[in-house]
């Protein structure tokens, strides 16, 4: 991810203050993984949410 200045505060502008602490925490997540581990955990996480939509959809 590439980095940036914060020029606002968290009173100033709400939205993008939440969206730089959702990328830093990605970043403290995934700063010691590959791309490849990445993507089998974002794959994973997908193919969960399918088949459980899927299951509500059936029931």
């Amino acid at each position: 991810m590439e980095t940036y200045k914060n020029s606002y505060t968290e009173n100033e502008d709400r939205a993008l203050w939440e969206l730089h602490q959702i990328r830093h925490r990605l970043h403290k997540e995934r700063k010691n993984k590959t791309i490849e581990e990445i993507n089998k955990e974002a794959l994973k996480k997908y193919s969960d949410w399918r088949k459980e939509r899927d299951v509500r959809k059936v029931a």
